[in-house]
């Protein structure tokens, strides 16, 4: 019986849709914002960029580790659910109703996480934004492992002969470049600017370990 896999759903969409005590998120740190999030979308589209303070970013750095805690209880309070609304049993609906019990208490998790950081939905929202985009390239380059990658072509060219060393030139150049766009995050830096990169660089180790223990909640990897 799927009718109450789509009441799930149905609550889940409209947790999404009310501000403050009811403000739900689609991804991690990121909540409708309302009245307040479409003020600053506004702003967006119109070219002002959201300034990301220190003491703003030291808020949310804490909002976010409060945060780790509700979406780790959410995931497991819903593990299983899919397996018993699949097979249609009476039990479904009872996993269905504390699965809205556990969006309820993580709405309200995250209005008062706000309130206690002394942030906005709109400041979650800018926040959240520029420390993906920063943090986010960082993890990729660190998975992708460009430098390594970059050593190792290198190294290989030292060893061709000239001729053959002249071929590959165009290929590491490319990938130098590459390694330096990583490194100094300059697609991020012309979309956010310079000063707001910076701001958030001076969290990296708290912000990317938060963002990595954020990955192993919703992947089930976390310990």
């Amino acid at each position: 019986m799927r009718k109450a896999l789509w009441v799930l759903a149905g609550a889940l969409a409209l947790s999404g849709c009310k501000k403050d005590g009811a403000a739900g998120s689609e991804a991690p740190g990121v909540e409708d914002a309302g009245a307040a999030g479409l003020d600053a979308l506004e702003a967006t589209e119109a070219g002002a960029a959201y300034v990301v303070t220190p003491e703003k970013l030291t808020a949310y750095v804490a909002y976010q580790r409060r945060m780790l805690e509700v979406y780790g209880s959410q995931v497991k309070g819903l593990q299983g659910l899919g397996v018993l609304v699949d097979a249609g049993t009476p039990e479904a609906m009872a996993e269905v109703r504390a699965g809205l019990k556990v969006v309820e208490a993580k709405a309200k998790a995250e209005a008062e996480a706000r309130a206690s950081a002394g942030l906005s939905v709109a400041d979650i929202n800018g926040l959240a934004q520029v420390v993906t985009a920063v943090i986010g390239q960082r993890q990729l380059g660190r998975t992708l492992q460009y430098e390594d990658e970059l050593r190792k072509l290198e190294e290989l060219q030292q060893k061709l002969p000239p001729e053959q060393r002249e071929e590959l030139a165009a290929q590491v150049a490319s990938m130098r470049r590459q390694v330096e766009s990583f490194q100094k995050l300059t697609d991020v830096r012309r979309e956010y600017g310079d000063a707001n990169v910076d701001v958030v660089l001076t969290r990296e180790d708290e912000l990317m370990k938060n963002y990595q223990e954020m990955l192993r909640v919703f992947t089930g990897t976390r310990r």
